[in-house]
Parts: structure tokens; sequence; C-alpha cells
């Protein structure tokens, strides 16, 4: 598979649907060495159910995060700050993240209370969540 290339798949077991596309897509081999601390970011505006189309579904997550297990990773959390007026506590539980952290063992890191650091970006100071910054690799998970 090229990096450019995109893997398209229909159906609904979507834990299953997230096994096969990072399979064929071969994310161990992207990822490299098994220590790195990955990061999970899913899109959680707030405690909006995944079929309004504004969160991660939970399958999604949980496919992801069996992938990198069954591939000999476990320095793996997941990281979100819900939306401005939202609190992101109370929307992991309300949507069940609470759940996977215990079930899977992967901490769940608030990013509305993680500390920030000043960075230069081009000439513009932007705060960026630490959190953030010492993740080896991201994976930005879709709302679909």
């Amino acid at each position: 598979m090229n990096k450019n290339d995109i893997i398209l798949i229909h159906g609904t077991d979507y834990k299953q649907m997230t096994l096969s596309v990072l399979e064929k897509a071969d994310l161990a081999s992207l990822i490299g060495d098994k220590e790195k601390n990955i990061a999970l970011k899913p899109n959680i505006l707030g405690n909006i159910r995944p079929e309004a189309g504004a969160t991660t579904h939970t399958e999604l997550v949980c496919g992801v995060i069996e992938y990198l297990k069954d591939n000999g990773f476990s320095n793996i959390s997941i990281m979100e700050g819900a939306w401005v007026g939202d609190n992101t506590e109370t929307a992991f539980k309300a949507l069940g993240y609470d759940k996977i952290s215990v079930k899977y063992g992967v901490p769940l890191i608030d990013l509305q209370k993680d500390e920030s650091v000043k960075c230069d970006c081009k000439g513009m100071k932007i705060n960026i969540c630490k959190s953030a910054l010492e993740a080896d690799f991201v994976i930005n998970m879709p709302v679909a």
C-alpha cells in the first residue's frame, strides 16, 4: 500500500471495519517502535451521541486500541477536550469512554485540565497541551 492510497470499506460493524482498515494500511509498520507514546484523539464535542454526527463512535476507538494491543503497542492513551462550554469528563462518562479506559487499561486525558506549553509556530505564539506535545504518534479519530 502507498501512503496516498485510500481504503474504502462499507458496513455497520464499526470495530471490525476499523480493525480491517488498520490491517490493510499496516499502521503498525507506520508507527514503528512498540514503545512509542500513542495518543488517540477522538472528536467529542460534548455529550452528543455518535449517531448525531458530531462525536467519534466508541467502537472505532475500541477497534484502534485492539489493533494496537494485538500488534504489541501498550503505551496508549485517549486525549480530548470537549468544545468550549462543555465538560470533557462528563462527556467521557456519558459516551462510555470511562468504560473503555477500564476495559483496555488505557488512560483518559482531559485536555481541558492539561497544562499548556507556549510554542512558536512560525512567529505566532500559541499554547499547546503538554500531553499532545509529549505524544510520539497521534491518531486523530474521525466522526463517522
